[in-house]
Protein backbone atom coordinates (compact mmCIF):
# COMPACT_ATOMS: atom_id res chain seq x y z
CA UNK A 1 0.00 0.00 0.00
CA UNK A 2 1.07 3.62 -0.69
CA UNK A 3 0.38 7.36 -1.02
CA UNK A 4 0.67 9.09 -4.60
CA UNK A 5 3.09 12.12 -3.66
CA UNK A 6 4.28 12.61 -6.88
CA UNK A 7 2.11 13.21 -10.55
CA UNK A 8 3.79 14.14 -13.64
CA UNK A 9 3.01 13.73 -17.15
CA UNK A 10 5.25 10.52 -17.31
CA UNK A 11 3.85 8.94 -14.40
CA UNK A 12 2.79 8.60 -10.85
CA UNK A 13 5.34 8.73 -7.53
CA UNK A 14 3.98 6.80 -4.89
CA UNK A 15 5.50 6.20 -1.24
CA UNK A 16 5.35 3.13 0.29
CA UNK A 17 3.46 3.76 3.93
CA UNK A 18 5.23 1.27 5.81
CA UNK A 19 9.08 2.01 5.28
CA UNK A 20 8.69 5.57 3.42
CA UNK A 21 10.63 4.48 0.24
CA UNK A 22 9.48 5.69 -3.36
CA UNK A 23 8.83 4.67 -6.61
CA UNK A 24 7.46 5.15 -10.17
CA UNK A 25 4.38 3.50 -11.49
CA UNK A 26 5.26 4.62 -15.20
CA UNK A 27 1.91 6.07 -17.65
CA UNK A 28 3.26 3.16 -20.11
CA UNK A 29 2.79 0.92 -17.20
CA UNK A 30 -1.54 1.88 -17.08
CA UNK A 31 -2.77 -0.11 -19.82
CA UNK A 32 -6.63 -0.32 -18.71
CA UNK A 33 -7.15 3.33 -20.37
CA UNK A 34 -5.41 6.18 -22.26
CA UNK A 35 -4.48 8.67 -18.90
CA UNK A 36 -3.97 12.13 -19.64
CA UNK A 37 -1.87 14.86 -17.18
CA UNK A 38 -3.90 17.67 -15.57
CA UNK A 39 -1.70 20.00 -13.91
CA UNK A 40 -3.80 22.16 -12.39
CA UNK A 41 -5.43 18.84 -10.63
CA UNK A 42 -1.96 17.04 -9.63
CA UNK A 43 -3.94 14.26 -11.47
CA UNK A 44 -4.22 11.71 -14.10
CA UNK A 45 -7.46 11.13 -15.98
CA UNK A 46 -8.42 8.40 -17.87
CA UNK A 47 -9.86 9.10 -21.35
CA UNK A 48 -12.91 6.26 -21.27
CA UNK A 49 -13.55 4.98 -18.21
CA UNK A 50 -12.69 8.64 -15.89
CA UNK A 51 -10.80 6.52 -13.32
CA UNK A 52 -8.78 9.37 -11.36
CA UNK A 53 -5.39 9.14 -9.26
CA UNK A 54 -4.39 12.40 -7.86
CA UNK A 55 -2.03 13.37 -4.84
CA UNK A 56 -2.82 11.97 -1.94
CA UNK A 57 -4.28 9.03 -2.56
CA UNK A 58 -3.92 5.61 -1.41
CA UNK A 59 -3.32 3.19 -3.99
CA UNK A 60 -1.87 -0.79 -3.86
CA UNK A 61 1.09 -1.53 -5.52
CA UNK A 62 3.66 -4.46 -6.32
CA UNK A 63 7.43 -3.78 -7.20
CA UNK A 64 7.68 -4.04 -11.24
CA UNK A 65 11.35 -3.97 -11.13
CA UNK A 66 14.54 -1.96 -8.43
CA UNK A 67 17.77 -1.56 -9.58
CA UNK A 68 19.76 -1.04 -6.41
CA UNK A 69 22.95 0.91 -8.79
CA UNK A 70 20.72 3.52 -9.37
CA UNK A 71 18.25 3.30 -6.33
CA UNK A 72 15.53 3.51 -8.28
CA UNK A 73 12.19 1.18 -7.71
CA UNK A 74 9.94 0.50 -10.62
CA UNK A 75 5.77 0.07 -9.04
CA UNK A 76 3.06 -1.16 -11.04
CA UNK A 77 -0.59 -0.28 -9.72
CA UNK A 78 -3.18 -3.72 -8.55
CA UNK A 79 -6.70 -2.55 -9.44
CA UNK A 80 -9.59 -3.93 -6.59
CA UNK A 81 -10.48 -6.40 -10.20
CA UNK A 82 -7.04 -7.81 -10.65
CA UNK A 83 -7.07 -8.54 -6.44
CA UNK A 84 -9.65 -10.65 -6.72
CA UNK A 85 -8.47 -13.07 -9.31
Amino acid sequence: MGVISGVTSWGLYVEVSENGCEGLVSLQSLDDDYYIYDEEEMAIIGRSHKRKYQLGDEVRIQVASANLIKKQLDFELIHEEEKQK
